[in-house]
């Protein structure tokens, strides 16, 4: 598995899972370009972060570094769900895929995707899914993924 590497030397980028650390890298701000997410204190960070680490693999965020600011510029997740379909078999759902509005354009979503894809498929996952807006669509197909039915949702707040 990924244990982080240098996407590019030049650029002083690197993929990795995310650190207790990145919340003071903008990581939670990062988020907040991708859908509704309120400020969170450190505790309540805290928190999240150990009980999302005490899933292991079953719950991955990948995060990229600019070493150069110690700034996050993008991130995704995957989580794994475990099925009795399919002789038992587990499905990988990737959520939360942003990249930075100023780091665009340099391939770091399908960076992330790979990240979490390959470590779907490392875990025994036989497919990996995601919903995604209508104009990111072409992206996911880029990526590899093609459309399949469509979503229902129902929120409770």
């Amino acid at each position: 598995m990924h244990t982080g590497f240098p996407l590019n030397e030049a650029c002083n980028l690197q993929v990795r899972k995310l650190e207790i650390s990145d919340k003071s890298k903008g990581f939670v701000e990062l988020l907040q370009q991708l859908t509704v997410c309120d400020a969170i204190s450190d505790e309540d960070f805290q928190k999240q972060f150990q009980e999302l680490s005490s899933l292991g693999d079953d719950h991955v965020i990948c995060v990229i570094e600019d070493t150069s600011c110690g700034k996050i510029v993008a991130t995704g997740s995957v989580f794994i769900e475990k099925k009795f379909i399919r002789n038992c078999g587990k499905v990988g759902h990737i959520e939360d895929v942003v990249v930075d509005r100023d780091s665009r354009g340099m391939r770091l979503g399908k960076k992330v995707l790979s990240f979490l894809t390959d470590h779907a498929r490392s875990v025994g996952c036989y497919m990996a899914i995601l919903d995604c807006r209508n104009e990111n669509k072409a992206f996911y197909e880029k990526c590899g993924f093609k459309q399949k039915e469509i979503r229902m949702v129902k929120y409770f707040i």
